[in-house]
């Protein structure tokens, strides 16, 4: 198998380079192609690797007294890969003489620096499986891109679908909060583990039938592309001969302390005002709304259960104490 002795010249200083390799451009590779200016350097190819190892030794004995201290070589930004190998270019001449003289006894074949071009030229165009592959990369960035851009285009539509619904459903709430406010049932807001609620009530025991609140969630409920809810989302009332209280569910967003999306964002927006009003209404203690509204609980509490009665006395207070704001 034919081997190679190559000459390569450093591109920016005066040294070149003696090693042998069977594959010159993939040696040069280790020490960076770009520190090589192949156009000044050159192969010797030789019928088999035992005639190269031999030239190769014989070059850097020959010219020994021109090598270069390879601390300097690797000080100046050269490889400490064979860096021991190389040598000074005022000796090139005599080299360059050395072979042509004994070609009977190396016989070769010089490889010259533009075939060595050449070579790698070829070597850094891409191949056909480069520009697949290449190719193939391009295509999916561009369905990526693609993809994004349906998507945000898609999200666009849901939010202008849900601002429109809302400002549907705004005016309803809106005049239902004005009637509550009018007629003087407003006690406040409770705030418990399940979310908050409008607390109502009325010292007046409501016939069968008969609600407080005036809308049902249904009413309130809004649509978007694959979307969608309720602004007032549930609504419980229990009647006593003290009265009737009520509760009604609201978004989980009204006391803006956990915006997390840009849906959340514009159900705020859409419904700012009666948020910002939520926010100064009195709070009522939790316990007391648990008390009236049992978690599972499907009929009114007996008239003698003493806590809910308590309840509801508190409520009855916070109410009294409300219409005098």
């Amino acid at each position: 198998m034919t081997s190679h002795v190559y000459i390569l010249h450093d591109l920016k200083h005066p040294r070149f380079k003696i090693g042998k390799a069977n594959k010159i451009l993939a040696r040069a590779r280790s020490f960076r192609w770009e520190s090589i200016d192949f156009h000044q350097s050159l192969g010797v190819r030789l019928t088999s690797e035992t005639d190269a190892y031999t030239l190769e030794k014989i070059l850097h004995r020959t010219f020994r007294l021109s090598s270069i201290d390879p601390l300097e070589v690797v000080a100046s930004g050269g490889s400490a890969d064979g860096a021991s190998e190389w040598f000074n270019t005022s000796c090139l001449p005599r080299l360059l003489q050395y072979l042509k003289d004994n070609q009977d006894l190396h016989p070769h074949v010089i490889v010259s620096g533009g075939e060595l071009v050449a070579l790698l030229e070829r070597q850094l165009q891409p191949s056909q499986a480069d520009i697949a592959r290449e190719q193939l990369k391009k295509e999916k960035e561009a369905r990526r891109i693609e993809r994004e851009a349906e998507l945000i285009a898609f999200r666009r539509t849901q939010l202008d679908g849900l601002r429109a619904s809302l400002k549907v459903v705004h005016p309803k709430v809106a005049q239902e909060l004005e009637r509550q406010k009018q007629n003087g049932n407003i006690v406040g807001i409770c705030d418990t583990s399940l979310g908050s609620y409008l607390v109502l009530a009325n010292k007046i025991p409501l016939p069968s039938g008969a609600s407080l609140w005036g809308l049902k969630p249904l009413s309130t409920h809004y649509e978007y592309p694959l979307g969608g809810g309720s602004i007032m989302s549930s609504f419980s009332q229990m009647t006593w001969p003290e009265g009737t209280i009520s509760k009604v569910g609201l978004p989980r967003i009204c006391m803006r302390e956990d915006l997390i999306s840009e849906t959340d964002e514009i159900i705020y927006q859409v419904f700012r005002e009666e948020f910002e009003w939520f926010n100064q209404l009195q709070r009522i203690p939790e316990e007391w709304i648990s008390a009236i509204f049992p978690r599972g609980l499907f009929l009114s509490p007996s008239s003698d259960d003493h806590q809910s009665k308590r309840a509801i006395e508190n409520v009855m207070g916070a109410l009294l104490k409300a219409s005098c704001w």
